[in-house]
Order: C-alpha cells, then structure tokens, then sequence
C-alpha cells in the first residue's frame, strides 16, 4: 500500500516551506493522528542542527522518513550546480553531499529539483556540463551509502531546463548513472499540460519512479484544484507503486490544518 507523508522543515531551515515547520514534539504526534506514515525532511544545512538527536526524536514517533529534500540550499544559501561562481558550486556539491550522508542515515533517497542550476542561453552547453558532473559527483557518494538521487523535472517559471517528464528521463538515460531515478510532482506536470496518469503508470511501470509528489494546481489541497487525482492514483497502483507519496500543498490557513485535509481528502477518496 502506497505510503502518506508530509514535508516539514528541518530547525535550522529559514525560508518558508510547503510544509510544516517548528518543534517536534508538535509536529510529529500531530501528523501521526491525522494519518501520515512518514516525513520528507526539507534541509538547508545538516551541520547547523543537532541531526543525530533529531533522527533519534522522528525514529521515536514511528513515523519514517521516506525521501530528503534539497530544496533550502537554493532559498536559504543560494546554492547550484550550475552557479557561474566557482566557489558556490563547490559549496552546492559539498551541500549535496551532505544532505546525501543525512538522508543515509535513514536509508532515503535525496531529492534535487532546483539546485540543480538553470541553464540559461548565454554558454548552455557549459551549464549542463556543470550538471553532469555534479549529479556524478552526488551519485557516486549517493552509491557509497547504498541511497538515490532522484531528479524532479520541474515547470517554468520554476526552473528553466527538465521541465517535462519525458526531458528528465532523457536525461537521467544519457548520464546512465545506475543510483539517478525520477520523482514526479503533480503541480508540475500539469504545468507541463503532461496527461499524469498516463505518465506515471509508465514511469512507474519502469521502475525509474522513486518517489511522488501530490499537489493540486495552484499547489492546492488535492481534490481543491483541477488534477484529477484518482486517476493518478490508480495508475501508480496498476503500475505496482508501493513507495510514498507526499503532500506539497499551500499551508493555508496553517501547516497542520493542510496536512489534515489532505490527509483525510486521500485517504476517504483514494484508498479504498
């Protein structure tokens, strides 16, 4: 059975989140009542927060953490592969790579979506270049921990490069690096105007689809926008999905009410 979880954000993030942040002890009792089975930690920096002792605190609480999310290094530090400076993207490698060995110790995969880096128009060819040897880079201490990286296409005006699912798997099979899979989001796909079913029965019928993100559009609560959801649940059960899917919605009118009524609206429509 498909897998509900919500993003929160860990202490030491400063940009706002589509997700719930503050202390733990709140959060976590919290969104266990309403139904989720795991977290998606959003991280800036894993060294600017006690991590061991947070680990310890979420193991606790019987929820698990089902994927990492890389999403405050770009809001909170400015960080990308494909930075112009060299020293920045450095410091997005040695990030990545950090978040990477965080998201080890609880056997998940690690997200990239934004800080990979645009590519721009001015030396194009230099900035995928950039973002091929950095996701190698990633990938290969991904490997030494036995974790992926999944790569999230991403709509415009997001990001300007893998906006579709179709570009990112071309993508993912040129790199042929054996631990890079895809996640998907449904807010981007329909921003791509892709038919979501259709796609993610094939992906995951693939077995490149690691992880899933639901949000309606306008990053709506799902059943409060346009994407027909059922639909898109049923095609990743028919196509054998069993991972998680998290809720990356607008926290109105605040974090814990979202995550309930997206709770309850899955759970009442979908999984039955």
């Amino acid at each position: 059975m498909m897998k509900l979880a919500y993003p929160i954000a860990t202490p030491e993030v400063r940009a706002a989140i589509l997700g719930a942040k503050g202390p733990l002890e709140e959060i976590l009792p919290a969104l266990r009542d309403a139904g989720y089975d795991g977290i998606e930690p959003f991280v800036a920096d894993p060294a600017k927060f006690p991590s061991e002792a947070w680990a310890r605190a979420v193991e606790r609480s019987g929820l698990t953490v089902v994927a990492v999310g890389t999403g405050p290094c770009v809001f909170d530090d400015a960080l990308s592969f494909t930075a112009e400076d060299a020293s920045t993207r450095r410091s997005a490698i040695h990030r990545a790579k950090a978040v990477t060995r965080f998201a080890a110790r609880f056997g998940a995969q690690v997200n990239i979506g934004k800080l990979r880096g645009e590519v721009g128009t001015m030396r194009s060819e230099v900035a995928w270049q950039r973002m091929h040897a950095a996701l190698t880079e990633v990938c290969a201490e991904a490997a030494q921990h036995g974790i992926a990286v999944t790569l999230e296409p991403q709509g415009r005006p997001t990001i300007d490069n893998l906006n579709t699912t179709r570009s990112a798997l071309d993508f993912i099979a040129r790199l042929a690096l054996p631990n890079l899979k895809v996640m998907l989001d449904t807010f981007h796909m329909a921003v791509a105007g892709e038919d979501i079913a259709a796609e993610m029965r094939a992906v995951a019928a693939s077995g490149q689809l690691l992880h899933v993100h639901f949000a309606d559009t306008g990053r709506k609560t799902p059943g409060e926008g346009e994407i027909d959801f059922g639909s898109a649940w049923a095609a990743l059960r028919a196509a054998g999905y069993q991972r998680a899917i998290t809720l990356e919605i607008k926290q109105e009118p605040d974090a814990l009410a979202a995550a309930r009524r997206a709770a309850q609206y899955l759970r009442s429509h979908l999984t039955s």
